[in-house]
């Protein structure tokens, strides 16, 4: 692809240039004869683009991956998201008198003339009282007392999968694994006022696993964007749930399908500061403002480069109800996409894209599962994010767009993908509307809301990656985890590293020799 040509504006600033591909993904094709991941033939797509309004490019091809001839833009949160000059100037004049005033000085007449014992009485709390009923056998020893039981979707009650007492045992500096903290207190103005200069994502190889679980060095899983997905209203989501395949837990084999793809492409990892799925990114991004989910993640360097392996947390069994749910995301993933004869839905057949970026001084190679594609009229492809949602109701909107849309958002800028598409169905599965929005459009539906920042998520994303970067050790494993109380991340001594990650860096060593 051509990297003069004007894309979409996918990060988060306003353009009124409609044209373009889905930020750096409009390689040409892959084409040509396929094999397995063991096979040493490979097919890959690469390319890059420019942001209409970012004034980023890529950097060239995916075999290009040194600091030369790579443009950045800094993704300042005040010109972005409309602050002021003057506004940022008043703050910190304000901000310079609160820290300059000695409130214990001697020219504090109010503290020097403070009697040294206070004239009042010491307030006697009144006594706690019980909210047991009698004969529960709990002996009188009820929650009760002066605070309420905290409710809402960030009370964190103990005793759950994942939240609560199950790994508060863990937590922090009695795990006798401990190794670092990253404090979160910060603020989202101070994170605000932070530029962040990123490198637009660009396309670097690809690989698909088809029915059966092989895999292929190209783009053969990958479907086409239905364009007339609109004429489905009315379908019902749950048809072809008795024959759902449900997805398969890979471990660290789906990371080794990841790694196995970058070598085949004979990615240079000399420059490449992270490794990972794209997956990981998201929860680091995401905890910028939800402080209530959850994760981990492992942590291991080897010849400079930090290998992210994702870490799922145990789950409680699904209701039948929970895995149709999960189902209607892939049926409407089905719906929206144009698909050649299949037997039904096997949530293990999947197309991921390799990216490169730069998050501030970080380089990224990414694996990112992609829905399905559309191209322009000139032929450059994009992607397209697709997605489902309960359909909105006056009480639902405001946590839709706090959290949902900063989802949607964060998976979707960090691939460059410039569109989502979202299917609204009903309690029943029935959907009812969809909707297509454009990724930077996002920011621009929040902003007046005040409910989140993209630039508060990418400062916050840095001062972790610098953080973790220059925390570990070379040939050292970890595990990064954000757990109860939420407020801090924490870094354990890991116990051993994935055979996956071990035999990539032996089969680089041995291709050097």
């Amino acid at each position: 692809m051509d990297s003069s040509e004007q894309d979409l504006d996918i990060f988060g600033e306003e353009s009124d240039q409609e044209g373009g591909g889905g930020g750096g993904h409009g390689g040409a094709d892959s084409s040509g004869s396929s094999s397995p991941s063991s096979s040493s033939a490979s097919s890959s797509s690469s390319g890059s683009s420019r942001s209409g309004s970012s004034g980023g490019g890529s950097g060239g091809a995916g075999a290009e991956t040194g600091g030369g001839g790579e443009e950045e833009y800094e993704y300042d949160s005040r010109r972005i998201f409309g602050e002021t000059e003057e506004e940022e100037e008043e703050e910190e004049e304000e901000a310079e008198e609160v820290e300059d005033k000695d409130l214990f000085g001697s020219d504090n007449e109010d503290y020097q003339n403070t009697p040294a014992q206070s004239p009042y009485l010491v307030p006697v709390l009144p006594a706690m009282r019980s909210n047991s009923h009698p004969g529960s056998g709990r002996g009188g020893r009820g929650r009760g007392g002066i605070l309420p039981r905290p409710m809402g979707p960030y009370s964190h009650r103990g005793g759950g999968f994942g939240i609560g007492g199950r790994y508060s045992h863990a937590n922090g500096r009695n795990d006798e694994r401990f190794v670092s903290e990253l404090k979160l207190n910060k603020s989202e103005e101070t994170l605000s006022r932070k530029p962040v200069a990123i490198q637009e994502p660009c396309e670097i190889a690809s690989y698909s696993r088809v029915e059966g679980g092989e895999v292929y060095f190209d783009d053969r899983s990958l479907r086409l964007f239905k364009r007339s997905v609109g004429d489905c209203i009315g379908a019902d989501l749950s048809l072809g749930f008795e024959s759902f395949v449900e997805k398969r837990d890979l471990g660290s084999e789906g990371f080794g399908d990841l790694l196995a793809c970058i070598r085949n492409a004979t990615i240079p990892l000399q420059n490449i500061h992270f490794v990972t799925y794209r997956n990981n990114l998201n929860k680091i991004m995401a905890t910028a403002y939800i402080r209530n989910e959850p994760w981990k993640m492992g942590v291991h360097k080897r010849n400079g480069v930090v290998y992210l392996d994702v870490h799922k947390l145990p789950e409680r069994p699904q209701s039948e109800m929970e895995r149709k749910r999960c189902y209607w995301g892939y049926s409407f993933e089905s719906l929206a996409t144009e698909e050649g004869e299949s037997s039904g839905i096997d949530a293990n057949v999947e197309f991921c894209s390799v990216i490169k970026t730069k998050i501030g001084a970080h380089r990224i190679i990414m694996g990112a599962e992609m829905d399905c594609c559309d191209s322009h009229d000139d032929g450059r492809r994009f992607y397209i994010e697709l997605k489902t949602n309960r359909e909105l109701e006056y009480h639902t909107e405001e946590r839709y767009e706090k959290e949902k849309l900063l989802k949607f958002w964060i998976q979707s800028f960090l691939a460059g993908v410039p569109y989502v598409v979202i299917g609204f169905r009903n309690d029943a599965g029935i959907l009812v509307r969809t909707e297509m929005v454009k990724t930077s459009h996002i920011t621009q539906r929040v902003k007046m809301k005040n409910y989140w920042q993209g630039g508060v998520c990418l400062a916050f994303t840095d001062e972790v990656l610098c953080w973790l970067y220059g925390t570990v050790k070379e040939g050292e494993n970890y595990i990064l985890q954000f757990m109860p109380p939420f407020n801090r991340l924490e870094l354990l001594k890991g116990q051993s590293c994935p055979d996956a990650i071990t035999q990539h860096v032996e089969l680089l060593t041995s291709a050097i020799d």
